[in-house]
């Protein structure tokens, strides 16, 4: 029997490439490698070897998506920006019997799939992040409150700040907002000395209660669930707060100049990706207890694209049921940060309390930024 086939769009981008190494090292999928570029997709398909071809596909154009996802068992979607391709990669991939996963939200209700399965939301924010209540929850009786973030530092990609403006406005987040029992929209502030450990210096921490996380509170029963966009340096949240507010610029203005400023703020200091999350609540012996994880690594389209990978593999193996879901409702968070551990150089997992204890750091991450 054939190996089963998978078809990458966005192949040859920083996070496709990422999820193409890592699937055809598996040595146990075939790779159909897809852009508009077909020249650097077949520069990877050479490197990858006789498991990858690569194909011509346009993510914009129908047919061209519906030839790209025909004889393939899974279509993972690494192309972008995501709330401007909406949901037409997946149609496509449903259209041809192809079961789908997209490193990101594409801000679409979620389509009838029939017997097919799609997995959105499973890369880095959201993804990861929306794992992490979960991974925190494992051992506890009762899970109670949790506190995560998102701190990021270094370069951003233009498509990467399309979509993350896009997001502002699609339904991805509620601004300020709090989970009691339900979403608490205004409840909180920013935290202008917000501390993460590891980190040097305080961040700015913005409130940000993501759908994916508010999605998670409700799953686990949670009291009370904060999320926070935390921002080391000035320049990114300036360009951020301007565009809120709308000051007449186009799109692709606006994600030139969120680029400019995420440069500016990572300027002659070393890029990380970390989130961070603690949860309080009651230990299966009555005890209150409080267990916390935080994840670090140096790129975050590498995580984004392991991600990805890791969860087109899970369904093509037969581990997420038919429907469409968020990466965090399906995946294993315990299998998730397992293979991260596995497979990364460089990421730190750090956990606290419960069973696992925290690993020391590696002696490379003793620079500026401080050691776990």
């Amino acid at each position: 029997m054939a190996a089963p086939l998978i078809g990458i769009l966005g192949a040859y981008g920083e996070v496709g490439t990422v999820a193409a190494r890592r699937l055809a090292a598996e040595g146990r999928f075939r790779l159909r490698l897809g852009g508009r570029d077909p020249e650097s997709a077949r520069g990877l398909a050479a490197e990858l070897g006789p498991v990858a071809r690569a194909t011509a596909v346009d993510a914009r154009d129908e047919r061209s998506l519906a030839a790209f996802a025909a004889g393939c068992r899974a279509v993972l979607n690494c192309s972008g920006p995501a709330y401007l391709l909406l949901d037409r990669v997946r149609r496509a991939a449903f259209a041809q019997g192809a079961d789908y996963v997209d490193v990101m939200d594409d801000g679409t209700a979620p389509a009838p799939a029939g017997s097919r399965t799609a997995v959105l939301s499973a890369g880095l924010v959201p993804g990861l992040s929306g794992l992490l209540p979960g991974l925190l929850a494992g051992s506890m009786a009762r899970p109670l409150r949790f506190t995560g973030a998102y701190a990021g530092l270094g370069a951003l990609t233009h498509t990467g700040a399309l979509d993350y403006l896009l997001s502002l406005d699609r339904g991805y987040g509620v601004p300020m907002g709090l989970w009691r029992g339900r979403v608490v929209p205004g409840a909180l502030g920013t935290d202008e000395d917000f501390r993460i450990p590891g980190l040097p210096r305080p961040l700015t921490a913005v409130p940000f209660l993501t759908s994916e996380v508010a999605e998670r509170a409700g799953a686990l029963g949670l009291e009370e669930t904060r999320w926070y966009n935390a921002f080391d340096g000035r320049a990114l949240l300036e360009v951020l707060n301007r565009a809120r507010r709308g000051t007449g610029r186009d799109l692709d203005s606006h994600a030139a100049e969120l680029v400019r400023a995420g440069a500016l703020d990572a300027a002659g200091r070393t890029p990380y990706h970390v989130l961070w999350g603690s949860l309080d609540g009651v230990g299966h012996g009555g005890a209150a207890v409080r267990r916390a994880v935080l994840i670090r690594g140096g790129d975050g389209s590498e995580l984004t694209g392991e991600v990805g990978a890791f969860a087109v593999a899970e369904v093509c193996d037969g581990r997420v049921p038919a429907g469409v879901h968020r990466a965090a409702g399906v995946l294993s968070p315990r299998r998730v940060v397992d293979r991260l551990r596995a497979v990364v150089p460089g990421v730190v997992v750090a956990e606290e309390g419960g069973d696992a204890a925290p690993g020391p750091a590696p002696a490379h991450q003793a620079e500026e930024e401080g050691v776990l």
